[in-house]
């Protein structure tokens, strides 16, 4: 969209400290002062046209968010609920306009009722909401969770933006997620230049993030899933046949795949972007019908990963493979192919560990989110909080909590290891972001102060 219509679009408010409706007489015209400022700031003054074009790129990807519905699943324990508020916050905190929905699942009467009342008690955008549904993990069955989740709400509450898209607890928006896919620069990974690539999230284009599920490779052999067990009565091809159609005769994409075709077109991970229309003519029902098969012979950490991967090769659909929705390990990538987009990260100015957090996350990093999955050694771990505990109130709602606390002195004692730049970017952000929703959920009292 050219500059003069994104501010047009933004009007005053944003840009000039005005008040107006948008498409107004009184919103053009301050739109029009905002492009006739824009058009004056020549070479001389060239840093307030670069800032004026990043507040007008970032007003129009919060007023894009709103086509995306973000949702995520969790229990009811301590630790999932204090990520899911860190995640609610950071939501908030970059503009996130669209719905934003946590899936709970097994939760008590007792804690559900608490954790409704304690969601009312954030001062949340009202599009910020739970869900709740039956317990799906068992003790057989700990990985279960999100394909179920999922499909239940989809099916009972349903979503409320045309996009839907799927991450973690352990997520921190950075910017806002759209469905536009123009600011991923380079083509994905085997992209043929002669198609006309995607521009945006619609009917018919599935996009993700890339991890690395499974190892590059350029070979035409089937691509074996590694399985904890394997009947006797089937071939391989049989069994990945079943395991994605229900029939090991059954018409499926994943008969015969190649490593080739799922290392460069599946190899994929949370974000998940679909449409809702392909999420309800295909996608939430094969999801977990497939999980529920390769949990038979699969029972390993990843079976939601793997089965989503295998939704996509039954329906001979290609995922958009991108490389710039998140940034979680420093060094991620394979065959010097990077899979984040760290390259946008060390261009900004800006000091993650001290500068304003206006201007980190108003910086043009092109990910959306930082993944904590990972913990930095004496910087941030999220397994110093609740990790352990099934029940009580979580590390956000301990607000009388000191110092001295043990939940909060490993984090007051964290040093940022700056000798590495990504891990120090990730780990100050990560510690900042966690302060601030400290400081919110708990103002004027000892933990606040304390962080």
């Amino acid at each position: 969209m050219a500059l003069r219509a994104i501010l047009a679009l933004a009007g005053p408010t944003m840009l000039l400290g005005g008040a107006c409706e948008p498409g107004t007489e009184a919103c053009d015209a301050g739109a029009d002062d905002a492009w006739s400022a824009l058009q004056a700031s020549t070479a001389p003054h060239s840093r307030h046209a670069s800032f004026l074009q990043r507040t007008a790129a970032q007003e129009l990807a919060r007023q894009e968010s709103a086509e995306v519905h973000t949702i995520f699943t969790t229990d009811c324990h301590p630790h999932n609920m204090w990520q899911s508020e860190l995640l609610f916050f950071s939501a908030q905190r970059v503009g996130q306009r669209g719905p934003v929905t946590q899936i709970l699942s097994g939760c008590t009467p007792e804690r559900k009722q608490h954790a409704e009342q304690r969601l009312a008690s954030l001062g949340l955008p009202g599009q910020y909401k739970m869900h709740f549904v039956p317990e799906f993990n068992d003790r057989h069955s700990h990985v279960i969770n999100k394909p179920y989740s999922v499909h239940a709400w989809f099916r009972s509450a349903g979503p409320e933006a045309d996009i839907v898209a799927v991450v973690d607890p352990d997520f921190i928006f950075v910017k806002p997620l759209t469905a536009t896919l123009e600011g991923a620069q380079e083509a994905p990974l085997g992209w043929d230049d002669g198609q006309q690539r995607p521009t945006k999230v619609q009917k018919g284009v599935v996009a993700a993030q890339r991890w690395a599920m499974t190892y590059l490779s350029d070979s035409a052999e089937p691509w074996k899933p590694n399985l904890n067990s394997h009947p006797a009565n089937m071939t391989d091809a049989e069994l990945f046949t079943w395991i994605c159609s229900g029939s090991t005769t059954g018409k499926s994409g994943c008969t015969g795949a190649s490593q080739k075709e799922v290392s460069y077109y599946h190899s994929t991970g949370v974000p998940y972007l679909a449409h809702k229309d392909d999420w309800d003519e295909w996608l939430v029902d094969s999801w977990k019908d497939i999980t529920t098969r390769l949990h038979t012979v699969y029972t390993g950490y990843y079976v939601d990963m793997w089965s989503w991967m295998m939704a996509n090769i039954h329906r001979g659909k290609r995922e958009l493979v991108l490389t710039d929705l998140m940034l979680a390990s420093p060094h991620a990538g394979q065959r010097n192919i990077p899979f984040e987009p760290w390259a946008s990260v060390e261009e900004l100015a800006a000091d993650p560990c001290k500068d304003p957090m206006d201007q980190i996350l108003g910086s043009p990093t092109r990910a959306n989110f930082i993944h904590y999955c990972q913990p930095w050694p004496g910087a941030w771990n999220k397994y110093w909080f609740d990790a352990l505990g099934n029940s009580g109130p979580h590390v956000l709602e301990r607000c009388d909590a000191t110092a001295e606390d043990s939940h909060l002195s490993l984090f007051l004692a964290g040093e940022v290891n700056k000798t590495d730049a990504r891990q120090a970017w990730l780990s100050c952000v990560e510690r900042r972001m966690f302060a601030g929703a400290m400081m919110k959920t708990c103002a004027g009292r000892p933990a606040a102060k304390a962080v």
